[in-house]
């Protein structure tokens, strides 16, 4: 998945189809890396993959094949990452504090949509979160924004 999206900056790097690859890239960038937290305990429980699709569609205004199919390529593609830094440097070029926040708390959401916090999935969020150079302050509020809203009721 790295790769691909590695090569894709290069194209856009060169001038080719800025505006239409730009897009696509960014979308990839966010499933790939809420895939990895879909997949941080070894398992993709049904309502973490319902979570990846919602959150697609919410955030980028996808149809639900469209973020179906990204999620499923995500998934299918997870493997052949070669380096979470190579992937965060890519995220630091090419997204504002706002969006990485935003990156960060759809990462809480789908970590949160199963009712559980695994250990791996927060370590996980936590160095990308790092790498990424998102403040403290702005981690936390993620955490606190993605399980309120995971959890309406909190009685």
């Amino acid at each position: 998945m790295l790769q691909q999206i590695r090569k894709l900056f290069d194209q856009i790097g060169r001038g080719d189809d800025v505006e239409i690859r730009e897009e696509k890239d960014v979308r990839m960038i966010s499933a790939a890396l809420m895939a990895e937290i879909a997949t941080a305990d070894r398992k993709v429980d049904e309502r973490e993959h319902a979570a990846l699709v919602s959150l697609l569609q919410d955030h980028y205004g996808l149809d639900v094949d469209t973020a179906q199919s990204m999620v499923e390529t995500a998934l299918k593609d997870r493997h052949e990452a070669t380096s979470l830094y190579e992937f965060t440097q890519t995220v630091n070029s090419n997204f504002s504090e706002r969006d990485k926040y935003q990156l960060v708390k759809q990462m809480w959401q789908v970590a949160f949509a199963d009712g559980e916090i695994d250990a791996f999935e927060e370590h996980l969020i936590r160095r990308v979160a790092e790498l990424i150079y998102l403040p403290h302050g702005l981690f936390t509020r993620a955490r606190a924004e993605a399980r309120d809203s995971s959890n309406p009721d909190p009685e």
